[in-house]
């Protein structure tokens, strides 16, 4: 095994780790809006490790087909419930997709470089749906009996 395999294999094992400790989260103490986009992030995430073709010269229409769903879902609950940190996880979403679009408009643009950039919004979409969950935790703090 290359080591750039095993490097891939703990990364994703981290994030995978990550996604379920705080999407796990959200849809357990959250609000209805962190409860959707975490359950919504974490199936994309799984669905995403499903049908990665893993071909590092080509762009993958499966994964963008799922990261383009998954915006639309994260805009769809962004525009019901008008939390800030929604329209974060969406903008993030859109960068992914921005990014997927990048590299079949420019070959310049690596897959390498693709796959960086949606591991980094992956991160960022991740603390918003911890953020979001937070302050869903002490809105029923405080919220009055």
């Amino acid at each position: 095994m290359k080591p750039g395999a095993i490097v891939v294999q703990i990364h994703t094992l981290i994030s995978l780790t990550l996604a379920v400790l705080i999407c796990g989260l959200a849809m357990w103490r959250g609000d209805q809006p962190a409860r959707w986009i975490g359950a919504a992030f974490l199936a994309s995430w799984l669905g995403s490790q499903l049908i990665n073709q893993r071909d590092s010269s080509n762009a993958d229409y499966g994964l963008l087909a799922i990261d383009i769903a998954t915006l639309v879902v994260f805009v769809w609950i962004s525009m019901r419930t008008r939390r800030l940190w929604t329209v974060l996880v969406s903008a993030f979403a859109a960068i992914v997709v921005a990014s997927h679009i990048a590299v079949m408009i420019d070959l310049r643009v690596t897959i390498n470089t693709l796959k960086a950039s949606m591991a980094i919004w992956s991160y960022g979409i991740l603390a918003c749906i911890a953020f979001g969950t937070w302050t869903a935790g002490r809105r029923r703090d405080h919220a009055p009996s």
